[in-house]
């Protein structure tokens, strides 16, 4: 992992997350105390941002690439909540009850990521109640994305759970049809079922001419038939 390095590749949050939606709510002084609080980190693809268990110290707001939200289970079993991109708030429920992180965070591709002080995150938010109902906004999003998640991974087949998990990353700009930074192992992990089972539901919805499979990369070819799979499986 590179050295931490502060304002060297964004100019400073005034400029950086003027391009959020919710950042831009705050005014020029409270983006120069979180410009003040904040350091710059490089991330390459496979490398932690955080792990689950430890200290959260600091609000981690990826400004390139995207990453994978996920538990830590036994014997190396990992269920991947959510995906992350750029200018979204990651912590967690932890920044409000023991301020640990209670997932961890991965680099899917390179990332550059800031991380905010937690206090002078929690400070912006009390003095601004717009930011704090934009920030409760995206925070409940998310976890009405895991209450889905939870309900798909428990009362659909596999196919069903792949198709879902295909569809999400696509209509949420994690792919344009394909997946190539995206692998295998992640899709098993993003749909609870082991690697195997993974690949051979894949093979499947290849060979019904669902989705292409080439190398690395999986293209979505009828997204009609995906829609149907995942509502019905």
């Amino acid at each position: 992992m590179e050295a931490f390095i502060n304002g060297y590749k964004c100019l400073d949050c005034k400029h950086c997350f003027r391009k959020s939606s919710t950042f831009s709510l705050l005014d020029e002084d409270d983006l120069a105390r979180l410009d003040n609080a904040r350091i710059e980190v490089s991330f390459k693809a496979g490398e932690i941002i955080y792990k689950q268990g430890t200290p959260l110290t600091h609000i981690v707001i990826l400004n390139s690439g995207f990453g994978k939200i996920y538990l830590e289970g036994q014997n190396e079993r990992n269920l991947i909540l959510n995906y992350t991109k750029p200018f979204g708030m990651n912590g967690g429920i932890g920044i409000f009850i023991d301020e640990r992180h209670l997932s961890s965070l991965r680099a899917v591709t390179d990332c550059e990521a800031c991380f905010i002080e937690i206090g002078e995150f929690k400070d912006t938010l009390k003095r601004n109640p717009e930011f704090m109902d934009a920030y409760l906004r995206e925070h409940s999003i998310s976890i009405l994305h895991t209450y889905r998640q939870l309900s798909i991974l428990t009362q659909k087949n596999m196919e069903g759970r792949m198709a879902e998990s295909l569809l999400y990353l696509d209509d949420n700009g994690f792919g344009n049809g394909s997946f190539k930074h995206i692998p295998k192992q992640d899709l098993a992990e993003f749909t609870a079922m082991t690697k195997e089972s993974s690949i051979r539901v894949l093979k499947q919805f290849r060979d019904e001419g669902i989705i292409g499979i080439d190398n690395k990369r999986i293209s979505i070819l009828d997204k009609k038939a995906l829609k149907q799979i995942a509502v019905h499986g």
